[in-house]
């Protein structure tokens, strides 16, 4: 399958996304319900501040994971790279804040480009592997009611089937150019604490979701908010507009109300659980805005590139 039609197909998937979040605005939309919830946001400092440390600490987890698989690589400079992909991939309808990140760890650490790119995408690769064992365990368990329905072995046989064809078509030579750099870092002792890292990264990111669910009183145990908070970031490939809006609602609102189907609440959770993200990135982006002032001039020029 060429990449052309792959693409198709992502940005057909993300228009039905958003085609959902249009549908769920009509429906459930509660303006009061969503005042509320940001008045609680501003008047309880305190969870506000664990969201935004335990937030902050996921990317330091990811820092510390790419600075272990890149030795060479400054820890400020991971930290600065990663800040920097998140800012960016909320101001972009498409996903470029890779490209920053690879830029500004090969210039400023004078790392060759090629090398600072497989470590990306092999610690994103790890990133998606962890996120869909959450997601997998997670559906067991919370979503029970559709594995057991007769609609599952169809959709089972027909997923398997789709998949098939499409690993018939699709070039697979890319998978060869980075198997190398698979397996020195799968027999490496740096594996482990680079997927420790990586795990718990995803962990602190979920108590954001556990503490937003808490003010709004959805019940949502910590097992729950880790089960949605990692489908909803895997929803996050089908991007198709800054920080994947309406794709990141319809995910989360989704996977909420597989729980409990409490439709205005999940869907004011997602929103505001989202405009927290918004913010939080465009705080560290001023951040490294401020250390890089070149930063759009280097990102277009990589962009160009």
């Amino acid at each position: 399958m060429k990449n052309k039609q792959i693409n198709i197909v992502i940005r057909l998937i993300s228009l039905g996304c958003i085609a959902i979040f249009i549908w769920m605005t009509v429906q459930h939309f509660n303006a009061q319900l969503l005042l509320n919830l940001m008045h609680k946001l501003v008047s309880q400092p305190g969870h506000a501040s664990c969201m935004f440390m335990m937030y902050g600490l996921a990317f330091v987890l990811r820092a510390m994971a790419w600075k272990w698989y890149l030795p060479q690589a400054r820890f400020q400079t991971c930290v600065d790279g990663l800040f920097a992909s998140l800012f960016i991939n909320h101001i972009f309808p498409i996903k470029v804040g890779d490209v920053a990140r690879i830029g500004i760890c090969a210039r400023r650490d004078r790392i060759p480009f090629t090398i600072v790119a497989e470590s990306v995408i092999i610690l994103r690769l790890l990133d998606l592997i962890v996120l869909f064992f959450f997601a997998f365990f997670g559906a067991i368990v919370y979503m029970h009611t559709v594995i057991r329905s007769a609609m599952i072995f169809p959709l089972i046989f027909g997923g398997l089937v789709v998949l098939f064809f499409v690993l018939r078509r699709i070039d697979l030579s890319w998978l060869q150019k980075h198997k190398q750099h698979w397996n020195m870092i799968w027999k490496s002792r740096r594996f482990v604490p680079i997927v420790v890292a990586i795990v718990f990264s995803w962990i602190c990111e979920a108590v954001v979701l556990f503490e937003m669910a808490k003010m709004v009183a959805f019940p949502l145990s910590f097992a729950q908010s880790l089960w949605v908070n990692s489908m909803t970031v895997g929803g996050q490939i089908f991007q198709m507009t800054p920080g994947g809006l309406a794709t990141y609602e319809a995910v989360m609102a989704f996977a909420l109300t597989r729980i409990h189907s409490y439709w205005e609440q999940a869907y004011a959770l997602a929103l505001v659980t989202h405009l927290f993200k918004f913010l939080f990135s465009y705080v560290v982006g001023l951040y490294v805005w401020f250390r890089i002032p070149t930063l759009w001039t280097f990102v277009r020029k990589e962009d160009a590139a």
